[in-house]
């Protein structure tokens, strides 16, 4: 029943001609991945022209494992997609993130605190982390936080924000 419950959200998926970021391999082209989204903001990266950012409001193209994120930043380097970030617009959608991150990074790390979680995991593909905040937090206007970026990148990346 799941494997068909799945096939069919997936075929839904594509008739709609959404993306879920959950499947990205991190080398897609990031001209095709951007292409068709109006007003996207774009900068380059402590002013580099390998590393720009893509900013743009969701209007549903995109989805996060069956969360469909408002704000996304997507990175790219040498014109290939490596990082995803966003903000996770609610309680509920946090629980659904925080589960599938749980269960694709069984070895994450956890830092924890009386509002918020931190998971963080690095392997030789990506460096991925998630901010959970409690509900409370929610009821006040905070938000969970995902970034996943390709390990390469991401060493590349933290040489920047060092400097």
């Amino acid at each position: 029943m799941f494997l068909a419950t799945a096939t069919f959200w997936q075929l839904e998926c594509l008739a709609q001609h959404k993306m879920d970021l959950a499947n990205i391999k991190f080398n897609e082209d990031i001209k095709t991945v951007v292409q068709d989204i109006p007003n996207v903001h774009k900068g380059k990266l402590s002013g580099r022209q390998d590393m720009v950012s893509y900013g743009f409001d969701n209007e549903g193209k995109f989805l996060f494992a069956g969360v469909i994120p408002g704000h996304i930043e997507l990175l790219s380097w040498n014109g290939n997609l490596v990082g995803i970030s966003f903000k996770i617009r609610s309680f509920a959608d946090q629980q659904k993130v925080e589960a599938y991150f749980n269960d694709i990074y069984k070895n994450a790390s956890i830092q924890t605190s009386k509002f918020m979680n931190v998971y963080k995991t690095k392997d030789d593909s990506v460096a991925a982390q998630l901010r959970v905040v409690i509900e409370e937090k929610y009821k006040e206007g905070a938000n969970g936080y995902l970034d996943i970026k390709r390990a390469d990148f991401s060493k590349e990346f933290e040489k920047i924000v060092k400097q």
